[in-house]
């Protein structure tokens, strides 16, 4: 009975910040030091200095949108950084270097794109780990499916995803640190860690392309 009731007001608490986010939109961030930060599929996180782009109405989502093949509400070269953390696996392979490429046409010269995916080399370790049970990482490779935007199309690891970046134009690819770096007082994936037979991985594949 208590989860049921928990459950009822987790889905209340979503339907209440959805019919606010629709009747009031959120004033746009303006950072101290004039970077234009932009969060794509941000969901419930919600750190000020970004402009917050998800395909749910959030109360903080400043853009609604389920398509990031097309950002209209950029202009080209106008963006600092752009952080995606374990977005780019929804999107179906044919729409990868669309998806990129329009990360690109936003960012200034030197701009960042900052990535965060489900590392496929380091949950085949976790998969190894854990005596092979594929359950332990279905999730990690399939999405959660809870919803139609949780189902994941694309797996990565670092050589992969480093030729991509490249295809499209990025000029260099490195790896970036969620517990040592700008713009990134927060919690998220891309730090999880999934346990296996008393072992602990890091999951992400973390990876910083420049315009």
């Amino acid at each position: 009975m208590l989860k049921e009731w928990q459950n009822f007001r987790k889905k209340l608490k979503l339907r209440l910040s959805f019919a606010k986010r629709r009747l009031v939109k959120p004033s746009l961030p303006k950072n101290h030091d004039g970077k234009v930060l932009v969060h794509i599929g941000c969901g419930k996180k919600n750190s000020p200095e970004f402009i917050n782009v998800d395909a749910r109405p959030f109360a903080h989502v400043h853009i609604v949108t389920d398509d990031i093949t097309s950002l209209p509400d950029f202009s080209d070269s106008t963006v600092d950084l752009v952080y995606m953390c374990h977005i780019l696996e929804h999107i179906k392979r044919k729409d990868l270097k669309g998806v990129l490429s329009e990360m690109k046409r936003v960012l200034k010269d030197g701009g960042v794109l900052r990535l965060s995916v489900p590392d496929f080399d380091k949950l085949i370790d976790v998969y190894n780990d854990s005596g092979k049970d594929i359950n332990t990482i279905s999730r990690q490779l399939m999405g959660g499916q809870d919803n139609e935007y949780n189902i994941h199309y694309s797996v990565f690891n670092y050589r992969c995803l480093s030729e991509l970046l490249k295809d499209v134009g990025f000029q260099k690819v490195v790896s970036w640190d969620p517990e040592n770096c700008k713009y990134h007082d927060f919690k998220d994936r891309a730090s999880r860690k999934m346990k296996a037979n008393d072992k602990e991985h890091m999951i992400s594949l973390n990876l910083e392309a420049s315009k």
